[in-house]
């Protein structure tokens, strides 16, 4: 195995043993606030926007038979921007905010989120953010980051279903309906109306009677209205380790004795992914990838442009190999990010030819393709492909299963396949697959 390999599996591996426990308690957050009626806005920044759109594309459109759809939008891969989760955003959505490196702060992004009364969630490299839950990769390889992100999104799908299992431990407690008043923290403040937490449940209160709430504050509310402010957490002095006023709500303590055993089987599902995908790509092909990339240079180099493809999560993929490939100089373009043509083309002569009408007019001899499909058998992947092929461009393509009907293709000049039938983990290899054929093909000079 390479050492790039190696590497991935060190970090993955050390990542998961350290975060299983804020994996399944970021699931079981998402699930209650998702019983709630939240959207889940995903954001990306940079390199990071691609997997935005991933994250919404699994939530909206589960892989996973039986389980349902959740709403999801990732307003970073719109062409309007971030700036629209102010207005479009409630107390009690969700955002998942991602980077892949120092330099894509979002520092701003989740604390505007939290100021909203969202659940946040921030992924980023090495240095955690504050939010409710912040997930660091202990790494400075923007590739590698971006692997073990991909891991953590797709385990949160995954496994936020399982609480929908297990519906009592998605109830609300009120938490001012009691006959004495509660301490509570806030974590949103809008208007005149603030949003507390108290055992992880959280309520909307009324704020008039005090001045300057924010967040952080402690207060003591009752009947859905703060009385006082007791001061910020950090001040307030001799809390007792047990809740006092835990009499009123039984239910928590039934709750929490439930939800501690299904948190352990959580834990250690997050872990038998991480050891499924350490397995796939320790059968990766690195030999292969060297080849792959020379090919691929020598085309880009004599001033070819990389041109990628693919559906649904996939698609996502091939704005990442795109994005990747622009920021190393090269150029290269996804045929997904034509919105307007790709619903045209669908809508005027079928999805079947949407890339191949792409690439009539925009291919050329000397240019490279790169199509991406889980399955093997997309047909719009495969009439791609042909296109490609007929116009003279170097054909590459990255699956999974045994290969589907790209392994039937005599005439590709390249395929990586990732054999297994879970897409998530295939989709996981992927990800290292192009990283690794990136880092072959090199900077341009």
């Amino acid at each position: 195995m390479t050492d790039a390999l190696l590497e991935r599996e060190r970090v993955l591996s050390t990542f998961l043993e350290r975060e299983r426990t804020g994996v399944a308690r970021a699931c079981h957050d998402m699930a209650r606030a998702f019983n709630r009626g939240a959207v889940l806005y995903p954001c990306g920044r940079g390199s990071a926007a691609t997997d935005a759109a991933h994250v919404a594309v699994e939530f909206m459109h589960p892989v996973i038979v039986g389980k349902r759809a959740l709403p999801a939008v990732a307003p970073s891969n719109d062409p309007t921007g971030e700036s629209n989760l102010d207005r479009l955003a409630r107390p009690d959505d969700i955002a998942l905010v991602l980077s892949h490196g120092s330099g894509d702060d979002v520092t701003d992004l989740v604390a505007r989120a939290r100021e909203r009364g969202m659940l946040t969630i921030a992924m980023t490299a090495e240095q955690p953010v504050s939010a409710d839950h912040a997930f660091a990769v202990p790494s400075r390889d923007p590739a590698i980051v971006q692997e073990v992100q991909e891991t953590t999104y797709h385990v949160l799908w995954e496994l936020v279903h399982v609480f929908f299992e297990h519906p009592g431990l998605l109830e609300e407690s009120c938490i001012t309906c009691g006959d004495v008043a509660v301490e509570a923290s806030v974590v949103g403040v809008s208007g005149d109306a603030a949003v507390i937490e108290k055992d992880g449940a959280r309520e909307e209160v009324a704020v008039e009677l005090i001045e300057d709430v924010a967040v952080g504050d402690r207060l003591l509310c009752h009947a859905g209205v703060a009385l006082e402010r007791l001061g910020p957490a950090a001040e307030v002095p001799g809390a007792p380790p047990d809740d006092p006023s835990g009499f009123l709500y039984p239910f928590l303590d039934a709750e929490e004795s439930d939800l501690d055993a299904v948190l352990g089987d959580v834990e250690r599902s997050t872990l038998a992914k991480g050891s499924d995908v350490i397995a796939l790509r320790r059968a990766i092909d690195t030999e292969a990838i060297d080849r792959c990339a020379d090919a691929i240079r020598e085309r880009l180099a004599a001033g070819g442009r990389l041109i990628a493809f693919g559906n649904g999560g996939s698609s996502t993929d091939a704005q990442d190999v795109v994005a990747d490939a622009l920021a190393r100089g090269w150029p290269a373009l996804a045929l997904n990010n034509d919105v307007a043509t790709v619903t045209a083309v669908g809508n005027d002569v079928g999805f079947d030819n949407v890339f191949s009408r792409q690439l009539i007019p925009l291919a050329a001899a000397g240019d490279v393709a790169v199509a991406i499909s889980t399955s093997g058998s997309s047909p719009n992947v495969l009439a791609g492909l042909e296109q490609a092929r007929r116009r003279g461009m170097l054909t590459c393509a990255i699956t999974g299963y045994d290969g589907g009907r790209l392994a039937e293709l005599d005439w590709l000049d390249h395929l990586f396949v990732a054999r297994s039938d879970y897409i998530p983990r295939l989709q996981e290899a992927h990800a290292t697959i192009y990283h690794l054929l990136l880092d072959a093909i090199g900077d341009r000079t």
